[in-house]
């Protein structure tokens, strides 16, 4: 019966992952075609976003860059350094955290949403992050189809 329990959690576990995954690396192409403008960077620093999280407090630091720019003649200001659709603010140590606020520089390429364009990001979540999820995944939906052929 463990192995009945298990493995279907394995295979809704992984199924939700896989296609948590493909669904964001389809979003990644969707934002590719955002436009864009060029931004300037008004405030570096860090904070602590405020979502929950399982890591230790000393690893709860987020870099923060607030830049502004312009959309047809009006103004907008940001934060999000990733596309909020896809990822979550990266954190880690309050070090860390700083220096990757501090790499930016005052002069920003801005990717915005032609049709919201209060929603912009800087830097577009990688590939490599979206097929690990994919990957660890699928590993997960072999895990649970093994217990199901073990019983």
């Amino acid at each position: 019966m463990e192995n009945l329990v298990a493995g279907l959690f394995g295979l809704l576990v992984g199924t939700v992952g896989v296609v948590t995954g493909v669904t964001q690396l389809k979003r990644r192409t969707r934002f590719n075609r955002w436009k864009t403008t060029t931004g300037r960077v008004i405030e570096r620093g860090t904070y602590q976003p405020d979502i929950p999280m399982l890591s230790a407090p000393a690893f709860r630091y987020a870099p923060l860059v607030k830049y502004k720019y312009q959309v047809d003649g009006k103004e907008f200001v940001s934060n999000s350094i990733l596309p909020k659709r896809i990822q979550a603010p990266q954190h880690s140590t309050i070090k860390w955290a700083q220096k990757k606020a501090e790499s930016f520089p005052d002069d920003v390429t801005v990717y915005y949403n032609a049709e919201d364009p209060s929603e912009s990001y800087l830097v577009q979540t990688s590939k490599a992050t979206l097929y690990t999820v994919i990957t660890a995944s699928g590993v997960v939906v072999l895990v649970g189809l093994a217990f199901l052929l073990i019983r």
